[in-house]
């Protein structure tokens, strides 16, 4: 009886033992808390990267992933295991081969809706902070960084890409509050200064802000990134005629794009299984 309590110790230790040394195999890229000094902002603004394991192995440089957080949120958003559990999805996508080492990086942007209004949010991000990260970090310059958002974020993506729609290879914008004409009532955008006036709701900031003044940048762009939409279908925030929308638009104008009708709500199990198959689908042709 003694020799057989000792059998099951010594087996449930090797078991043990055994499951270490196999999460041990997955190389674990590094999540680093940082800050940048805004002069834009007159403030100082966290920001969290993701570091590949070979970072400090070697002086490549890498491919850069944009990840902008939704209404509510912060820079922590993307990388709590919880959420967007994107140190995890990373690492693992790495180690299967599926994508190429790479940098992501995300900020906390408050509940600006990256705009500019109350804070210069829009100026911050295409002025100062994607150069900072650019020079600070060694990305790789040749490549088009990727950039994504869920909500707000997917929000703030559009918007960005299509300010300056060479500067980005994919776009990934996942269930993405870019409402046309107006958001509906429950949208967290009637309730955030950065559309409202005197305290009320703007229909006219809102639709000041609106993607379609910016459309025609795309059109006429030599380089259009591929946009990669997604959303769930029980959204209960109305965003699944947002995307289709979007799409039948992109289809009209010739613009690159994949639709996902993900089920699910509005959360991040839906956003990380698309952002998950956006990435292998964008690296589709990656030879390691």
């Amino acid at each position: 009886m003694k020799y057989s309590s000792h059998l099951k110790k010594s087996l449930l230790g090797f078991i043990l033992l055994f499951l270490l040394s196999t999460l041990s195999l997955v190389a674990q890229g590094t999540v680093i808390e940082s800050s940048i000094a805004s002069k834009v902002l007159g403030k100082v603004v966290s920001y969290k990267i993701y570091l590949p394991s070979n970072y400090d192995q070697n002086v490549s440089q890498f491919p850069l992933l944009y990840l902008l957080h939704g209404h509510g949120g912060s820079e922590k958003d993307w990388f709590e295991s919880k959420w967007g559990n994107m140190h995890h999805i990373l690492d693992s996508l790495i180690e299967k081969k599926q994508i190429p080492p790479m940098v992501a990086v995300t900020f906390d942007a408050g509940n600006s809706w990256y705009v500019d209004r109350k804070e210069k949010m829009e100026t911050f991000f295409m002025e100062e902070f994607v150069p900072f990260i650019e020079t600070h970090y060694r990305v790789d310059p040749k490549l088009d960084p990727i950039l994504a958002g869920d909500s707000m974020g997917g929000y703030g993506a559009l918007r960005f890409s299509l300010l300056r729609p060479s500067k980005f290879g994919s776009v990934i914008l996942l269930s993405p509050a870019s409402y046309e004409p107006l958001p509906p009532s429950i949208s967290s955008s009637r309730k955030v200064e950065a559309f409202t006036e005197n305290g009320r709701f703007s229909e006219e900031k809102w639709q000041q802000y609106s993607y379609t003044h910016l459309w025609q940048n795309l059109i006429n762009s030599a380089h259009k990134p591929t946009y990669y939409l997604s959303v769930g279908d029980d959204d209960p925030f109305n965003i699944v005629p947002v995307v289709t929308k979007l799409q039948q638009d992109m289809l009209k104008d010739n613009i690159p794009n994949e639709l996902r009708i993900t089920n699910g709500p509005h959360s991040w199990d839906v956003w990380r299984k698309n952002i998950i198959e956006a990435l292998v689908h964008i690296y589709k042709d990656f030879i390691p």
